[in-house]
């Protein structure tokens, strides 16, 4: 077994080289092609890349040449046409059990560099067959993969999910517009869609403002961050008679771990824990909390990975099989996990512990703001809130609408407006980029 690279925006070439590697029973190392390329050497040589399928467009203009460690083998893809996975490809498709690496995938860090997770064939096949146990599609269902799929949630919970399940496959490019999306579920009759909160928002909003009629959608899938009380009224109100589901997971899990059901879909919790899946919440010592008790969520699941290519596990450490997933939340009276925020994330301000989705949840409620995010930061030499927002609507206003809500204490000091959050190729919020905005603009 070596470890081979595959890079290039969604594509039938792109799955087709994919199965190509299993079939060799080689690992594939997914990197996303939105990044730099020395990026991306980097994380070849990391991982100890043998060879690497790209996309010829993405090594066009590169200095590949000058890369004498690892062979590249472009391939030329279809184009950014949306098209339906050949039957020919669907069946180069072979379930593996083994415990063998499978891929790498590099995590969408939001605080620092992205770590490479190395996933076996057990743990994303038996994820995969956790999701068709509570997605119960048929093969008469189409899903339009619209995600990279360089992530894992794209490559298990959609990917290897419909080709388990013999579902339509429509493949088509990241970057498009909410319209595009519209259209290929009219195109394709597409039956369920996954996307995160930010095209999520997207999509509730073309929707909104241009009613298509007729879908063909039966499911929303919601993944990849925390989403927010407006994003999640806005789309039901714009998806009045689509279910939308909220789940949740991480790479290191191959990616899933709870998901909402029509038996428990509450507003903002991500559900109960799939087939095979254990989650306990912990306080900082270590004991299990009491229900609605916010805590560090662990989770005992067949789908563990086998470690980081960098070795480096932090708050992702493992003890008996429990996973410490670095994640904040609570488990209410009906068992439906809450996810609140990341361990790092949590403001500690004057001893007062602060979770930044309650303060941005409020906010958003101001009439003008359509979006918003929060951070501790120094300000006038005290440590203190800022918000970073989107929206037509002054300081004055924002603050007068949220004092009766909020505490003293978790009131923004410093507003910046701004025409848009910093985010990562994959919309996971960057709280990293959000502080040093706000602490460096005068």
């Amino acid at each position: 077994m070596v470890r081979a690279a595959l890079i290039g925006d969604n594509s039938i070439e792109y799955i087709e080289k994919l199965l190509q590697i299993w079939e060799d029973d080689d690992c594939a190392v997914l990197i996303d092609w939105r990044i730099p390329f020395e990026r991306m050497v980097e994380m070849m040589r990391e991982a100890e890349v043998k060879y690497c399928y790209i996309d010829r467009e993405c090594l066009n203009g590169k200095n590949a040449e000058d890369v004498t460690d690892i062979e590249f083998k472009a391939y030329d893809s279809s184009g950014r046409e949306p098209r339906l996975l050949p039957d020919a490809v669907r069946n180069c498709f072979k379930a593996n059990y083994s415990r063998s690496e499978a891929v790498v995938i590099y995590s969408s860090g939001t605080t620092g560099k992205a770590k490479g997770v190395i996933l076996s064939h057990y743990a994303i096949n038996t994820n995969a067959d956790a999701i068709i146990g509570y997605m119960n599609p048929s093969a008469g269902d189409c899903i339009c993969i619209a995600k990279t799929l360089s992530h894992s949630s794209t490559l298990t919970g959609e990917l290897l999910t419909a080709l388990k399940r013999g579902m339509g496959i429509v493949v088509s490019p990241v970057i498009v517009p909410p319209r595009c999306i519209f259209n290929n579920i009219m195109r394709f009759s597409v039956t369920i869609l996954c996307v995160n909160p930010t095209l999520l928002r997207l999509i509730s909003i073309e929707h909104m403002k241009k009613r298509y009629d007729d879908l063909t959608l039966k499911k929303i899938y919601v993944s990849g961050s925390v989403l927010d009380d407006q994003t999640y009224e806005l789309a039901h109100e714009a998806f009045d008679k689509i279910p939308i589901y909220n789940v949740y997971g991480l790479s290191e899990l191959a990616p899933r771990v709870t998901a909402q059901t029509e038996s428990c879909c509450k507003s903002n919790s991500v559900g109960r824990p799939i087939h095979g899946v254990e989650i306990a919440i912990v306080n900082e010592s270590g004991e299990t909390v009491s229900v609605g008790v916010r805590g560090i969520l662990h989770v005992n699941s067949p789908s563990v990975f086998d470690g980081y290519i960098s070795g480096n596990l932090k708050y992702k450490s493992l003890y008996r099989g429990w996973l410490n997933t670095g994640d904040t939340g609570y488990i209410d009276e009906n068992g439906e996990l809450h996810v609140c925020a990341r361990i790092d994330d949590v403001m500690i301000i004057n001893s007062h512990k602060i979770y930044p989705i309650d303060v941005e949840n409020v906010i958003c409620t101001v009439a003008g703001v359509s979006e918003c995010a929060v951070s501790k930061i120094v300000y006038r030499g005290m440590e203190t809130i800022g918000c970073l927002y989107i929206g037509e609507v002054s300081v004055q206003d924002i603050t007068a609408n949220i004092k009766s809500r909020l505490a003293s204490y978790e009131i923004p000091k410093r507003f910046i407006r701004a025409d848009s959050l910093p985010k990562s190729v994959n919309g996971k919020l960057l709280r990293n980029e959000v502080r040093k905005i706000l602490e460096e603009n005068p």
